[in-house]
């Protein structure tokens, strides 16, 4: 099983893949109108797993994905960073 440590909207909480999970990727879109992140796992003998509504991956957990997420300079995912009051 892989683990990540992903931030919500309700706070930090973790999602999991099962091990027949190849590969793990992180991609943008909306959700109900708001701007997210998904997880995308991709398995060879069955359908994607997906995760929506996530606004960070905890930087020691994104190693485990495909590809990084989109940061600010200050490391802040760029979702999290449009969330945020200026």
């Amino acid at each position: 099983m892989t683990e990540f440590r992903v931030r919500k909207p309700d706070g930090w909480t973790t999602v999991s893949f099962p091990d027949e999970v190849g590969t793990i990727s992180a991609g943008g879109g909306k959700v109900d109108g708001q701007l997210c992140l998904t997880l995308t796992g991709e398995r060879d003998d069955g359908p994607r797993i997906v995760e929506l509504g996530i606004l960070d991956v905890d930087e020691n957990d994104e190693h485990l994905l495909e590809n990084t997420v989109p940061r600010t300079e200050d490391g802040t995912s760029v979702v999290l960073d449009r969330l945020l009051p200026s």
